[in-house]
C-alpha cells in the first residue's frame, strides 16, 4: 500500500492495491469573491448549497455557478459568510456529474450552471475527466491543470 500525506489537510490518502485515490494531489487553492448566485444559494441552503460545488469565473476576481457550458474554474472548498470563497483551481478533485449524462474518460469538462460538471460540447479548458464512478451522478474524478 502506498500512502500520500496531504500536509495541508493533515490527512493521509491511501492507495490500496487494485485502486487509486487521486483526491487532493497537486491541489492549488485561491480566494475569490462570491457572485450573487452563490450568495443566494448560501442564504437558501447554507454551506451544503455551495461547498464542494463546481464553479466558473463569472466576473473579475469573482466565482459562481456560471452558465451551462462555461469553463470550469474549480471546486468551491470553503465559503465564508462575508461573501468570499476558497476555490481549488488546480490538481485532482472529485465532482458530482450531471444525472444520466456523465462524461467519458478524457473529456474536457465544463460547469452545468448548478454546481456539477459535464462534458464540453466545444468549449476548451484545462479540466479533464480522469475517472467516472458507477452511480447515476458519478462521482467524476477531475484533473484541473
Amino acid at each position: 500500500m502506498l500512502i500520500f500525506i496531504d500536509f495541508e489537510k493533515g490527512s493521509e490518502n491511501r492507495m490500496a492495491r487494485g485502486g487509486l485515490d487521486y483526491e487532493g494531489i497537486g491541489a492549488l487553492r485561491a480566494p475569490f469573491k462570491a457572485d450573487a448566485g452563490l450568495k443566494a444559494a448560501y442564504a437558501a441552503s447554507g454551506l451544503a448549497g455551495v461547498e464542494g460545488m463546481a464553479v466558473a469565473l463569472t466576473a473579475k476576481e469573482t466565482c459562481g455557478f456560471g452558465n451551462a457550458g462555461d469553463a470550469l474554474l474549480g471546486k468551491l472548498e470553503k465559503y465564508e459568510s462575508d461573501g468570499y470563497a476558497t476555490v481549488q483551481v488546480a490538481g485532482f478533485t472529485e465532482f458530482t456529474g450531471v444525472s444520466n449524462s456523465l462524461p467519458n474518460y478524457g473529456n474536457i469538462l465544463v460547469v452545468n450552471g448548478s454546481g456539477a460538471v459535464k462534458a464540453s460540447t466545444g468549449a476548451t479548458g484545462t479540466a479533464k475527466a480522469i475517472d467516472i464512478g458507477s452511480e447515476v451522478t458519478g462521482p467524476v474524478m477531475v484533473f484541473i491543470g
